[in-house]
């Protein structure tokens, strides 16, 4: 049977989740569909997404379509849990874009567009909330083309919009203005669609339109859209029929070498470990021994042996204890003790290619201190296990204290109730801090000379550090040697274990470190020698090449009446934001600028009020800009080898 995964993606409070609770209703996995208000769905099973009426955690169902097999996953819409939504558009073949046809287009759903759009995912679009007071899904239909700049194709329409008794039919591909509409739309993209037309003069068949339509759903190139009610279950028939008739399954072989990518770390009531896995070839299954392979940047990786416990796969809702879960399916994998989000089960695949990170890391940090004293080594355990079910929290323990990084104060929020409800911790959050990186700027190097008074390990190394660039990361090269391969391997996984903190504390990144001399002693010398000296000369190569400190930006684009540009450029000029662009005809206006990330949240907070309510704007992360004036800097975690002395103290004392 084929296996399709997609993932309902939304801006919060577009109906994601009763669209799901309809699809499961309408597949017979459950008897009614539940309520977000109730607290009473099906996908939504933590407390706290029960209690505040949002989805916090991508949540799997599965259901059958005839015979094709569906995975489901329902993410969250609120900004603040995107990180969720990235880490499933991983492992998706194709996703169902929910927008409401009263609010229409809005800020998170644009970044949700551009985010599938990276991710190569097929998109389905639904119009929701058809039945509601002001609903007009013809203009959000426009908004969507605009907006959006996606090619779509409407496959049904809604008659009574507005109304509570609101139907939807199929287009008819009869429609003389409807298929000449697909005609060109196809013929866009595919000149195999022109030259039929000038065969057949014109007279293209249903069945050759319909194999193009679904060549082209298939690419991202086009989206087929249906509108409907998730709450009252209008047209959801239509768009399942939709789903199954033009998503094409993607072939997969379970004799293939095992490839399964891990997306969801979660933990039983008993504090057992979780792993959820998309199974891109092969077989997972209990008493199996694996590879667990992990990306930190070198170029081996860091794999390690486990043994599967037990495996689980999700059936009508349900998850069930399986002997054996093959390509196509997600499963619960118990018993792997150290693996992680993006973890590979196997050898990674292909299919990683098509993704790049869909949306930036988080840009704030917060400090979290226990409100008892007494429960400091309760929040750090704590906060240890939900930085493993979320690896962007990003734990660090510094001279402040505990700090996590965040989207923003929501999940703050969650975060201290998560902390009160599952751990019995109560914790206080600090304010929000923008997280900055550091780019080199010129060139530096320095060398460590083996039995030299100041170097008291049995090792020796010299490293050039030079600028990169802008977006290239961090690149590792190392001249002709001979040392032993795992004295090769302990030099470059310190260098990326220690760029995360530079000159000034924060990440270093858009650099070249070249190791360029070594030496050791036979047989004295062991790995542990290079891992605690090369921090040395690394950090003295970079301070000479000298870092510069940036922060996040982000492209701020408005949309607005033309007598309220003046006002609204004024507020941009005031939050630091550069107008890049003005551009627009007749009462409407464009402003495109960059603003720093940390004005954001405040100038949203104020476009309002400054476009009377008629504005509307969505905004992007668009890279880092230094930083002007005195750069700020980070607190430091564990020893500093910018202060030789106290590194050597610290690493003596074994810090």
């Amino acid at each position: 049977m084929a296996i399709v995964t997609i993932g309902i993606l939304a801006h919060v409070d577009a109906g994601k989740t009763t669209l799901t609770e309809r699809i499961l209703f309408e597949t017979g996995v459950i008897a009614a569909p539940g309520s977000v208000d109730r607290g009473t769905t099906q996908t939504d099973t933590l407390e706290l997404e029960r209690t505040r009426g949002i989805t916090i955690k991508a949540a799997v169902a599965a259901f059958h379509l005839n015979d094709l097999e569906i995975n489901l996953i329902d993410t969250p819409g609120h900004a603040d849990f995107v990180a969720e939504v990235g880490r499933s558009l991983c492992v998706l073949d194709a996703v169902v874009l929910v927008v409401s046809a009263v609010e229409g287009v809005q800020p998170q759903t644009v970044k949700l567009a551009r985010a599938i759009r990276v991710a190569g995912c097929p998109l389905i679009l639904f119009i929701n909330k058809i039945d509601r007071m002001g609903a007009r899904p013809d203009a959000v239909l426009t908004d969507i083309c605009r907006k959006l700049q996606l090619s779509v194709i409407p496959l049904n329409r809604a008659i009574g919009v507005g109304e509570s008794d609101v139907t939807v039919e199929p287009v008819d591909w009869s429609h003389d203005v409807w298929r000449r509409s697909l005609v060109d739309q196809l013929a866009e993209l595919d000149d195999r669609v022109i030259g039929e037309f000038d065969r057949t003069g014109g007279e293209l068949s249903d069945g050759f339109l319909g194999a193009a339509l679904r060549a082209q759903i298939g690419s991202g190139a086009v989206s087929p859209l249906f509108c409907g009610s998730a709450r009252s279950g209008v047209g959801v028939r239509g768009l399942l029929n939709g789903i199954e008739q033009w998503l094409v399954p993607i072939e997969r072989c379970d004799d293939a070498p095992v490839a399964a990518r891990i997306f969801k770390i979660a933990r039983t009531n008993r504090g057992e470990k979780l792993a959820y896995a998309r199974i891109e070839a092969g077989t997972l299954a209990p008493r199996q021994r694996i590879t667990v392979y992990r990306d930190n940047g070198t170029e081996a990786g860091v794999q390690s042996e486990e043994r599967i416990v037990a495996v689980d796969r999700f059936e009508a809702g349900n998850t069930v204890v399986t002997d054996r879960a093959r390509a196509g399916e997600i499963a619960v994998v118990h018993g792997l003790r150290f693996a992680r989000i993006d973890d590979w089960i196997g050898v990674p695949v292909a299919r990683e290619d098509r993704f790049e990170r869909a949306f930036p890391a988080p840009s704030f940090e917060s400090i979290v201190a226990p409100i008892d004293p007494a429960q400091a080594n309760a929040l750090h355990t704590a906060l240890d296990q939900l930085a493993e079910q979320d690896p962007l929290i990003g734990l660090r323990v510094t001279d402040d204290g505990l700090s996590v990084s965040v989207f923003g104060d929501v999940q703050k929020d969650v975060l201290a109730e998560t902390l009160l409800r599952d751990y019995d911790v109560r914790a206080t959050f600090g304010p929000s801090r923008i997280i900055c990186i550091e780019r080199v700027a010129g060139s530096g190097e320095a060398v460590e000379i083996i039995g030299s008074a100041e170097n008291p390990f049995a090792a020796g190394l010299g490293f050039r550090v030079e600028a990169g660039p802008l977006g290239s990361g961090i690149r590792y090269e190392r001249e002709l040697g001979s040392l032993p391969p795992a004295f090769y391997r302990a030099i470059e996984e310190t260098v990326f274990d220690w760029l995360p903190q530079g000159v000034h504390g924060w990440q270093v990144t858009d650099c070249v470190v070249t190791l360029h001399s070594l030496a050791y002693w036979s047989p004295v010398t062991v790995a542990a020698d290079f891992r605690k000296l090369a921090p040395l000369p690394l950090f003295d190569a970079l301070r000479q090449a000298r870092t510069v400190v940036c922060e996040p930006v982000e492209r701020l684009e408005v949309e607005l009446p033309l007598d309220l540009v003046a006002g609204v450029v004024n507020g941009l000029a005031a939050a630091r934001g550069a107008i890049e662009q003005i551009a627009g005809d007749g009462d409407l206006r464009r402003i495109e600028c960059i603003i720093p990330t940390d004005e954001l949240r405040i100038i949203e907070q104020q476009l309002p009020r400054l476009t009377r309510g008629e504005g509307v704007w969505f905004s992007a992360h668009a890279g880092y800009r230094p930083v002007e004036g005195i750069p700020p800097e980070r607190v430091r975690t564990g020893p500093n080898p910018l202060n030789r002395e106290h590194y050597l103290g610290d690493v003596a004392r074994g810090g």
